[in-house]
């Protein structure tokens, strides 16, 4: 027997709406309600299917709203929310979840669900997961079949679509092209990458019309290679041309799917999951695919795509690489030919895969800092004791052997020192807010401090007293690309190049 939606408690804050809702204002109308945190690679998936729906069906009179949980200390803050649903272009309301006081009242226990409650207010179905778009349309269009009601008017903020700012950056690298370093940004708001010279000056942008939230980037045999996320795919790009320049799509066949242990694939034909970053690993490119919860190689000699790392399970699961369980691994770095570290984004974990362990041929998985699902906090120590919440990126320094961690929803960069098992955190003369990419070029650290839309350098001698990665003094932090909402100046309007954005 359908039952009545439980209301919204009154005091729960709104984004997108400039005063509260509730579901009693909107019976006579079909309403579906999007349950959903943005730390979670699949909640984001949904988003397009979610936009389709609204698209089809607001005009005949379909209530579309998101409650926010959250998972991490870092979505309880009302600022982050509403950054989250700017950056990820939701203009429908969204009601913050403070702790999940509506979930439960909806018996919600799994990320994304969706809740359908009909015209009378009732519930009238509900589903988990991702790939529910027909379904959702099928239940959706028998609840408006022969009536006629209008459309709801609920927001009055719209998608931001100024190609000359520059908005929420997720990785930056550098290289050196005849003689001249050069910085490329992966610009994701705006689905392409920008590129700036030594100064931080903007010199071309490029990939508009072919990539789809570029993610992490690096730079191999004079090619950039950029994890074209939206797209489930890997493109290369040449360094030089502008702003027109060559591309190849170098693995990924445009759909997402799951490895087999040990499977491998023809390039192009490679399932790969949401890529979130790439690092050359010896002689071939290692790729993060968080929404698989796996990790994969790309082999140049045979122009194939293997898997190394995950189940597809998601948990922090130690052991033969094939096996374990991994949770949304995002940033990798290489150690060197054989060790690979990377950041374990929903187990607030830094790990390790390891090639020929212990000289018996076969590739392990080795977590250094983090201990599960749900645990993560915010203190150095020991790697046992040590927590993080939520790192997105990690460098390894081939000069100081540390490695460097970007713990995102602690706005914070973290140092890892092997030698001494020992996770630290460098204090820095300027706050960071939510960075998401950081990568080591020359003895310096290139930073994307992704909600405040500028890129960052730091010179790794400037971090003080390396041997003591408790020090307190702090680092300075030199601004190269300016934020909030940095606007390209270098070339007037009417000057620029028709193809350049």
């Amino acid at each position: 027997m359908p039952v009545n939606a439980p209301e919204f408690p009154p005091e729960f804050k709104w984004i997108n709406s400039e005063f509260s809702l509730s579901l009693e204002h909107f019976k006579g109308h079909p309403i579906l309600l999007h349950f959903w945190t943005f730390c979670s690679v699949n909640c984001l998936e949904v988003l397009a299917e979610l936009k389709k729906l609204e698209d089809e069906f607001s005009k005949k009179g379909l209530v579309v709203i998101g409650v926010q949980n959250a998972k991490f200390f870092h979505e309880q803050d009302f600022n982050n929310v509403k950054e989250a649903c700017h950056r990820l272009n939701i203009n429908h309301p969204v009601i913050v979840d403070e702790d999940m006081q509506i979930s439960k009242k909806f018996a919600i226990r799994n990320w994304p669900t969706f809740v359908i409650i009909d015209c009378e207010g009732k519930i009238f179905n509900s589903v988990t997961g991702e790939n529910k778009y027909d379904f959702l349309k099928e239940q959706i269009s028998s609840l408006i079949i022969n009536k006629n009601l209008p459309q709801v008017q609920l927001s009055n903020w719209g998608t931001i679509d100024d190609k000359f700012n520059f908005r929420y950056p997720t990785k930056a690298v550098a290289t050196e092209i005849n003689s001249n370093v050069f910085y490329f940004v992966s610009d994701t708001f705006n689905n392409r990458i920008v590129q700036l010279n030594y100064e931080g000056k903007f010199v071309t942008s490029f990939g508009e019309g072919i990539l789809s939230s570029p993610l992490g980037c690096c730079i191999w045999k004079e090619e950039l290679i950029v994890c074209d996320s939206g797209h489930h795919r890997v493109i290369a790009f040449d360094l030089e041309g502008k702003p027109q320049r060559k591309y190849r799509v170098l693995a990924g066949k445009g759909e997402k799917g799951l490895f087999e242990a040990r499977s491998e694939y023809d390039a192009k034909l490679a399932p790969l999951n949401c890529p979130a970053d790439v690092c050359v690993w010896g002689n071939h490119l290692a790729i993060s695919c968080s929404g698989s919860n796996q990790i994969v190689q790309y082999i140049v000699k045979d122009d194939s795509v293997s898997h190394i790392a995950g189940s597809g399970r998601e948990d922090l699961l130690d052991g033969p690489a094939s096996f374990a369980a991994l949770a949304e691994p995002s940033g990798v770095s290489a150690v060197s030919d054989t060790v690979l570290a990377f950041t374990d984004s929903e187990t607030s974990s830094i790990r390790l895969i390891i090639k020929n362990w212990n000289e018996t041929g076969k590739t392990m998985i080795v977590s250094l800092v983090g201990g599960g699902l749900f645990d993560f906090g915010f203190s150095d120590g020991l790697g046992a004791e040590a927590k993080m919440q939520h790192p997105l990126s990690c460098a390894w320094s081939p000069t100081s052997q540390n490695l460097y961690i970007l713990d995102s929803y602690n706005n914070a960069m973290r140092i890892y020192s092997v030698g001494k098992d020992y996770l630290g955190t460098v204090p820095l003369s300027e706050r960071l807010n939510e960075p998401s990419g950081i990568t080591w070029f020359n003895g310096n650290l290139i930073i994307t401090d992704t909600n405040s839309h500028r890129i960052l350098i730091i010179h790794e001698n400037d971090i003080s007293q390396k041997e003591d990665i408790d020090s307190s003094n702090v680092t300075l932090v030199k601004q190269i690309f300016e934020g909030p909402f940095a606007r390209i100046t270098d070339y007037p309007k009417n000057n620029l190049n028709v193809n350049l954005v």
